[in-house]
């Protein structure tokens, strides 16, 4: 795990601890897929992407806020309960971009990367940040979901979101400005 990713969850997770008390109290979060319960407390603050030059750029400017929430994922009533689980939303596709069909969208996606405070799990989930075009054409970003679940278990989870650009032959470079924190307790 990268020094800077290291940081930031331990910022995250010291900002969960003190702002407990008074988020509670003055909670104006974003919607959240599922209502969370009433002892559940989640917040974000989004990635800003990168600088947008060149023939790599795309439309609407750089350092755009790229916002992903985290909320419980549904359940259902069964014995033994399911393992508890988050789900992690893109916040309105359309307005992060001003050019849905600009070609240069393929090549980026979002990583949510979290961990389970209590139990250590950890885990990665890819999400699409833009809206798919009328058209087809094969790129691994088009087929990412906007919203997926994780099962991280009970607990205070903590998540970066790093904005991903995909390379010929390569592996993915992150290329955000500031990664975005996601912290949610998960009863």
């Amino acid at each position: 795990m990268s020094r800077v990713r290291q940081t930031i969850i331990v910022a995250a997770t010291a900002l969960a601890v003190v702002a407990a008390p008074a988020a509670t109290a003055t909670a104006s979060l974003p919607a959240a897929p599922q209502p969370a319960a009433a002892n559940a407390l989640a917040f974000s603050l989004p990635a800003i992407s990168g600088l947008e030059i060149g023939p790599g750029g795309v439309p609407g400017g750089s350092f755009q806020p790229l916002t992903v929430t985290a909320g419980l994922a549904p359940t259902t009533k069964q014995y033994p309960p399911p393992t508890p689980a988050v789900t992690f939303t893109v916040q309105d596709p359309a307005s992060n971009l001003e050019a849905p069909r600009y070609y240069q969208y393929a090549y980026r996606h979002l990583l949510v990367s979290w961990r389970n405070l209590a139990t250590g799990a950890t885990g990665e989930v890819p999400l699409r940040h833009w809206n798919r075009p009328d058209f087809a054409y094969d790129s691994p970003s088009e087929r990412l979901p906007t919203s997926a679940n994780a099962i991280t278990g009970s607990g205070p989870v903590v998540a970066t979101v790093t904005e991903m650009r995909t390379r010929y032959e390569a592996s993915p470079v992150p290329i955000n400005a500031i990664p975005g924190i996601i912290a949610i307790s998960v009863p």
